[in-house]
């Protein structure tokens, strides 16, 4: 019997085939995420390509298409799109190559790394402006969408209106911080290094207008990466003064407050990780990414002792049913 997913693979190649200019190419599979796309590696006279499989009832690719070329236009470092068929999900993108942000830090200088990536930041939020007409909102009622999957995988029992209720303070407060274009999924296996002192930016499909502090705490507690906490401190200031050397008015905040902005985003970001990871585990059996949650439990406890006006979201967190 074919599989759903040999069926998609059959459909890529005979879309490549009949339908753009990548005929007679040489394809192997290059990677597979979290969500439903999967990428291939196209060898095409002599030159490498990337093709995206989403399909698109899972993942549409429109925002990818709409995000990508204003990025592209924009001048920030994302794949070009050569052709694509929104209706079969199908892309063929430019090859970044392997070298992802994550295997960098291992073999070169991670103070000159993550000086980029931070960079990088403030150039989403100097460069792409106007984002809350262009982009979907970072609301509270997005903010409690994602919160869900936390609750429904770690914490079942628990009624959603109590939930809902003891979280509220947090999903209030990250409502109130200042927002920009926020890439929503910028960590080190969604940028890679294209030179020496060049990344490239993927995975942006999701990007929304949300809190100016989500895509550093994102890069700086990394779900897949280990950083020191007074490094992170000290990186995060040094992050509030590169905006107000670019006329970002909104990091005119105390220091304290900009951290706090950093703590909370993170806390919501990490708690819908925990919850996506345990999905992923007990729903999709793909089990590797729970080696992760140990480190993002530590970021979740950093961030609730450290905030007492959290005490009863601390108390609710101590019940969630985390598997190790």
């Amino acid at each position: 019997m074919i599989s759903v997913v040999d069926n998609r693979r059959a459909l890529l190649t005979d879309w490549l085939q009949s339908e753009t200019s990548f005929q007679d190419g040489e394809l192997s599979i290059a990677s597979a995420d979290a969500s439903f796309r999967r990428y291939f590696r196209l060898k095409h006279k002599g030159k490498s390509y990337i093709v995206m499989d989403a399909p698109p009832d899972m993942e549409p690719s429109l925002p990818f298409v709409q995000i990508g070329e204003w990025m592209k236009e924009s001048g920030i470092n994302v794949p070009q799109i050569h052709q694509y068929d929104l209706d079969l999900g199908f892309m063929v993108l430019s090859d970044f190559g392997d070298f992802h942000f994550q295997d960098a830090l291992e073999n070169k200088d991670r103070k000159s790394l993550y000086k980029l990536a931070t960079s990088e930041i403030v150039n989403f939020q100097s460069i792409l402006l106007n984002s809350e007409d262009k982009l979907p909102t970072f609301c509270p009622k997005w903010q409690k969408k994602e919160l869900d999957i936390f609750r429904e995988w770690c914490l079942p029992e628990l009624p959603e209106i109590e939930y809902r209720e003891i979280t509220s303070l947090l999903v209030n407060a990250i409502d109130q911080i200042p927002k920009a274009f926020m890439h929503r999924d910028f960590h080190c296996r969604n940028i890679l290094l294209c030179k020496e002192e060049e990344l490239g930016v993927i995975d942006f499909q999701g990007s929304m207008h949300g809190p100016v502090t989500y895509d550093l705490v994102s890069l700086l507690r990394d779900c897949y990466v280990d950083n020191d906490e007074d490094w992170i401190m000290q990186t995060t200031l040094q992050f509030q003064d590169s905006l107000l050397s670019s006329n970002l008015e909104y990091a005119r905040v105390e220091s304290d407050e900009f951290i706090r902005w950093l703590d909370f985003t993170g806390l919501q970001r990490h708690l819908k990780c925990v919850g996506i990871f345990h999905r992923l585990h007990i729903r999709d059996q793909k089990p590797d990414y729970m080696k992760e949650v140990p480190r993002v439990v530590k970021y979740i406890n950093t961030v609730l002792n450290r905030n007492p006006q959290l005490k009863d979201l601390k108390e609710l967190f101590n019940r969630a049913k985390i598997l190790t």
